[in-house]
């Protein structure tokens, strides 16, 4: 079950998502690229890296290059998930990952992936493209993958 609620004072909407319903935004037949962001907010490396992503949305959020944030946060941190998105002025589209804490749906992701965050990972569907960097990206970065996979 998908449910919405929106964070009155920025605007901004936290959708909460299964794996496949989160599967089902960036599995579409289109040229978009999608950049899937997986975080949280206790995480230092997350919290770094959020900044230079937002800067990659708000440059790319009018082209095919669609970046979303993903949350790996459990239900304690959940009332904390807003106001982190607001002290980071986080403009690109974030969902809460709705799935069990034992991690098995780690591989309905990307079957490399072991856990670690914050994690990145990069579709384009048309091109038959998937790139995973279970690594924080630093300014430049994402681009620089982007450019050497041909997106």
């Amino acid at each position: 079950m998908t449910c919405f609620f929106l964070l009155r004072s920025y605007a901004q909407e936290i959708t909460i998502v299964k794996i496949e319903d989160l599967k089902k935004v960036y599995e579409k037949p289109n040229d978009t690229t999608y950049i899937i962001n997986f975080f949280a907010t206790w995480c230092g490396p997350c919290m770094m890296e959020m900044p230079v992503l937002n800067e990659f949305y708000r440059n790319n959020k009018n082209t095919s290059k669609q970046l979303i944030f993903v949350s790996l946060d459990n239900s304690k941190y959940l009332k904390k998930l807003p106001s982190f998105i607001k002290k980071l002025k986080i403009e690109a589209p974030v969902y809460l990952l709705n799935e069990s804490s034992d991690f098995s749906w780690l591989p309905l992701i990307d079957k490399r992936w072991q856990g670690s965050i914050p994690a990145t990972m990069v579709v384009n569907n048309k091109k038959h493209i998937q790139a995973f960097f279970e690594t924080p990206l630093e300014q430049g970065q994402l681009e620089f993958y982007l450019k050497k996979l041909g997106l």
